[in-house]
């Protein structure tokens, strides 16, 4: 009987030791495809995780490690911003990752769970921008913003109608649940608009790169970290000369079609491995992998600009002579209040001016939206440069600024909507 008992126990399957989940993260194609499963990886790395790896099936992923001897897992599901803030509202994610800020209708929905637009709440973790790509046959090189809302509204039929061939122009446009289709229709259009007639939807970035490549009338847009191998067409907003994105202007978010890629988290939740998590993605180590990945990070960088000829005498010495931070400080809806990337920024900033080899001195400029008289928008920029020194005074003790205020000099964007935001601002520069 003893035998008997102890064959059957040898017999017996050894059970598998049950993962406990880290987190759950759900929304944006464009930073759950990539990016999220390098950052999560990169932070159980950083805990000296043993054994990580991935699978995936489509749109979903599993990032698996052993962390102190015992099983973990990271589930990663990317199917569109809008999906990361439904999973919070119904409790199955601990991160939402979007690729355009929260909408007040989500704001309102979440709002049982505290503010989901406050600064406990929005991380912002990169930049990114829309990339319009043509097929690399495409002699048209250069669009306006409104071109580009007559092209996908169906007003232009034609590439012989800019320049280009006598070909049917074939516009592709992302899903509507999808971040990337969002901030296309908000900088375009104004907001969220149906597609029109003879304009394709299609599910994700991989498949608009391989249309526009295959086909020489087709026009889509792709991040920045997605347009290898396609042509990028410069894009012209307002009275700013067109620009094919680059790096440095990306980072200034100065680009017409900049975005931002938040991770959202509820504020009644905390978790340790949310908490740290975050903190790791807004790190150095966690902005490395972000510029890694193809986008780009939030880690300062000093850029030589090309003077504007129009410029005032004082802000054309200053672009002569200074070198311009990759840092834009900018306002929660254009209010007096910093947004919740300025306020990490005033820690970047810190950071910069300390480990820098030189001995610096900062200038901070002040532009403000055209809403009034010259002499209120001179105000206006100046009070904005102030709120700015005055926080790397009182909470970063960066005291060695002066002031530079140019009023509504140099607009971003003509857009009503977005121009409160856009174009009051706080650059930075250093002599």
């Amino acid at each position: 009987m003893a035998a008997l008992l102890w064959g059957q126990l040898l017999a017996a399957p050894v059970q598998a030791q049950e993962s406990t989940t880290l987190f759950r993260m759900t929304g944006s194609n464009t930073i759950g495809a990539e990016l999220a499963p390098r950052l999560v990886k990169g932070y159980l790395q950083s805990l000296d995780a043993s054994d990580i790896e991935q699978r995936s099936a489509g749109e979903r992923h599993w990032i698996s490690a052993r962390l102190s001897g015992q099983p973990v897992e990271v589930p990663i599901v990317a199917l569109g911003s809008s999906t990361g803030f439904k999973a919070l509202d119904s409790g199955s994610a601990d991160i939402g990752m979007a690729s355009r800020k929260i909408r007040p209708g989500e704001v309102e929905m979440l709002e049982r769970f505290g503010n989901l637009a406050g600064t406990e709440a929005e991380h912002v973790i990169g930049l990114d921008a829309l990339v319009v790509a043509v097929h690399p046959d495409n002699p048209v090189s250069q669009l306006t913003i409104d071109q580009l809302g007559r092209l996908y509204s169906g007003k232009i039929r034609n590439w012989s109608e800019l320049g280009g061939a006598d070909l049917p122009i074939r516009p592709l446009h992302r899903d509507i649940e999808s971040g990337t289709r969002a901030t296309f229709d908000n900088e375009v259009f104004g907001g969220s608009r149906p597609a029109a007639r003879g304009v394709r939807e299609v599910s994700g970035n991989a498949e608009t790169h391989r249309r526009v490549l295959n086909g020489a009338g087709t026009i889509g847009y792709l991040p920045y970290a997605d347009a290898g191998g396609v042509k990028k067409v410069a894009i012209k907003a307002g009275n700013l000369a067109a620009v094919v994105p680059d790096r440095g202007i990306v980072a200034t978010e100065d680009f017409p079609l900049t975005r931002r890629l938040y991770l959202y988290r509820r504020p009644d939740q905390s978790k340790p491995h949310l908490d740290e998590f975050l903190h790791f993605v807004e790190s150095r180590q966690g902005q490395k992998l972000v510029a890694d990945t193809g986008f780009i990070n939030l880690t300062p960088v000093a850029l030589k600009m090309t003077p504007y000829p129009n410029a005032p005498a004082a802000y054309r010495e200053l672009m002569e002579s200074g070198e311009r931070l990759s840092i834009s400080f900018r306002f929660t809806d254009g209010s007096a209040e910093l947004d919740s990337r300025a306020l990490s920024d005033l820690r970047r900033l810190e950071t910069y001016m300390e480990t820098s080899a030189q001995q610096l001195s900062l200038a901070l400029v002040g532009f403000s939206d055209r809403k009034s008289n010259d002499n209120i928008t001179d105000l206006i920029s100046r009070f904005r440069a102030l709120k700015v020194q005055g926080a790397l005074l009182r909470e970063h003790e960066l005291g060695d600024s002066r002031i530079l205020a140019l009023g509504a000099f140099a607009p971003l964007t003509g857009n009503r909507e977005h121009a409160p935001v856009k174009n009051s601002r706080v650059e930075v520069w250093i002599e």
